[in-house]
């Protein structure tokens, strides 16, 4: 019934508009009415996203002092809560922050940071500046060539480590570059006549700055560090530093995924989720030194690559593909060794196709070794290319660092274990601290919703999760508003819940809405994410009639055709409509960039 439509019943619309309305309702197909929904909803879009936008640049300009308060006992919240009345009552911006709470891998943005804290046990910060404790004297701290700081430190003289905490988080901003508005103040326990003074002369300090200099004393300190930005591409990749590379997935797990974190601090390199990153990778040594040997190759025999003369060792390790085996090679290298075996597969294209994917080149060879020349080895080996990886980060959560979130590609074969060559270099060739050449691929095909406040729906399995995790921390830091929906399916839940502890603080924290998981090895009868999908089928249906966006992330063969069965059925059955017109519903879905697909 017409009177029974949500427009009737809160009435934004006067008698005009919603009689005409109800007429354009009634004369609209499904179709018709999705595409009209992304019409409304992109309109909708954009000036919602200019408000916000205009919003938050007003708070950014205001925000000028921040005050942490670092407390074990209560007393350094306590003077940081009276400092930020002082603050604020002589007409400064400012804002008071716990230490638990404060974005610390953003600690570059800031102008003025103030950082109230005391000491306990044997010279370690309280349990609620662990966390940004642990970053600054860490490798990953940005530089702080931008910023004026002044700490006040809460101690007892009777301890050995008298304000340590304050004296550690001073030395280590001052190396990051950082400048002291006044010197640090070790307060004992009668603190009061100490702070008052304190709080003055700090007063007198940022009016001083602000008012001999005023703007031209932060745009003057930025200026002798800015970096020019550095074009890097394909052709010319930057070089970063390893941060962190450790396995995510349990000691059970049939798959080996690994956490990887770049060091970007240096670089001027800017990022967006949904981007993806590009590794030149390098042949393992071990593998290239085995196929010279069964070629009965000398390792240092030189070779022409691009105009330029190498050995054919340097040529293996880092201008050829190894790992992947390919019918063409097959081909060549039956020809060229006129291989029996080898010529009786390549006649039939099907045992041809298996034999490719169940044996590697290094197998290959070692089965059928056949000496040949250098010249003859690199006419038939492919050049190699770097590997995509989606980022799993945002530059907005950690502005210094790229993440990935790689699974290993791994064949055992007769008890050897092959290794994808990307992968294998990731995961075991890379130690922290180790360089790698990348580049940032753009995707603006899977991109979040310009605006924030949309719900937004994310399937994915296994490493597809990855941009998923970009998405939420980037929804975190920028407040958004929008409901959150993840549908993730991996083996086993105690060994492949990947970014676990993460999932379950934003679910905790409110932002992500609903999460399904699925593990298809962890009961009798496999479950995979479109039976979850299934189950929540109205919900999901809810969700579209809303405006979500829907995204998915994982294997094209498989995963992605599945899932996209799976919405076919939700939207015929939830919408009344045969399959044919949900196909087109989708399809107009997508030409509304409301569905969106990341896969591989």
């Amino acid at each position: 019934m017409k009177n029974q439509n949500p427009f009737n019943l809160l009435f934004p619309l006067n008698a005009e508009q919603l009689n005409y309305f109800n007429k354009l309702d009634s004369s609209c197909t499904d179709i018709q009415r999705a595409w009209l929904s992304g019409y409304f909803w992109h309109s909708v879009n954009k000036k919602s996203n200019n408000f916000t936008t205009d919003i938050n640049k007003k708070n950014v300009n205001d925000t000028l002092i921040t005050i942490i308060s670092a407390s074990q006992t209560g007393n350094a919240k306590l003077l940081s809560e009276r400092l930020y009345k002082y603050l604020n009552k002589n007409n400064k911006k400012s804002r008071l922050i716990n230490a638990f709470d404060y974005k610390f891998k953003k600690i570059q943005d800031e102008k003025i940071l103030i950082l109230i804290i005391s000491t306990q046990g044997e010279g370690e910060p309280p349990e609620e500046a662990l966390s940004l404790y642990k970053f600054i004297v860490s490798k990953k701290a940005p530089n702080l060539n931008n910023l004026y700081y002044s700490i006040f430190g809460l101690g007892d003289k009777s301890y050995n480590f008298f304000c340590q905490a304050g004296k550690i988080f001073d030395n280590r901003f001052q190396e990051l570059g950082a400048t002291p508005l006044l010197n640090r103040f070790d307060a004992d326990i009668e603190y009061e006549d100490d702070y008052n003074h304190w709080s003055k002369d700090l007063l007198k300090s940022i009016n001083n700055i602000q008012n001999s200099q005023s703007c031209d004393t932060f745009s003057n300190k930025t200026s002798s560090s800015v970096i020019l930005k550095t074009n890097f591409s394909k052709k010319n990749p930057a070089t970063g530093v390893i941060l962190t590379n450790q396995k995510i997935t349990g000691r059970y797990s049939n798959k080996d995924v690994h956490h990887i974190e770049i060091d970007i601090k240096d670089l001027n390199i800017t990022y967006q989720p949904g981007d993806a990153i590009g590794i030149w990778y390098e042949n393992d040594i071990n593998l290239v030194k085995k196929i010279i040997q069964l070629f009965s190759i000398d390792l240092s025999e030189p070779v022409k690559i691009k105009n330029q003369v190498i050995t054919i060792f340097d040529a293996l390790k880092n201008h050829v593909e190894l790992t992947n085996n390919t019918k063409n090679i097959v081909k060549n290298y039956a020809n060229i060794t006129q291989n029996t075996i080898l010529k009786k597969i390549v006649s039939n294209e099907s045992s041809l196709q298996n034999y490719v994917l169940e044996t590697p080149f290094v197998k290959m060879i070692h089965d059928h070794p056949q000496k040949i020349s250098s010249r003859q080895l690199l006419s038939f080996l492919r050049p190699l290319t770097p590997r995509l990886y989606s980022i799993s980060s945002s530059q907005e959560e950690t502005p210094n660092e790229i993440h990935m979130t790689v699974g290993v590609i791994k064949k055992i074969i007769s008890d050897c274990v092959y290794l994808g060559g990307a992968s294998g270099y990731l995961s075991q060739s890379l130690q922290v601290d180790d360089t790698v050449k990348f580049f940032i691929e753009t995707n603006n095909n899977f991109r979040l919703p310009e605006n924030s406040n949309l719900p937004i729906i994310m399937i994915s399995t296994g490493t597809g999760i990855a941009p998923f995790r970009s998405f939420i921390q980037q929804r975190d830091n920028d407040g958004s508003t929008g409901k959150n929906w993840i549908f993730f399916g991996n083996t086993n839940f105690t060994e492949d819940f990947l970014y676990q502890l993460e999932w379950q603080e934003y679910i905790k924290k409110g932002l992500i809405t609903n999460m399904h998981v699925v593990w298809s090895r962890d009961q009798e009868n496999k479950l995979y994410v479109q039976d979850k999908m299934r189950e929540n089928s109205k919900e999901i249906w809810s969700w579209i009639q809303e405006g979500a966006i829907i995204y998915i992330c994982g294997n094209a063969t498989k995963m992605a055709k599945d899932v996209e069965k799976a919405l076919l059925d939700i939207i015929s059955e939830n919408g009344k409509m045969n399959l044919d017109n949900a196909d087109e519903f989708l399809n107009n879905l997508r030409l509304n960039k409301r569905y969106k697909r990341d896969v591989y």
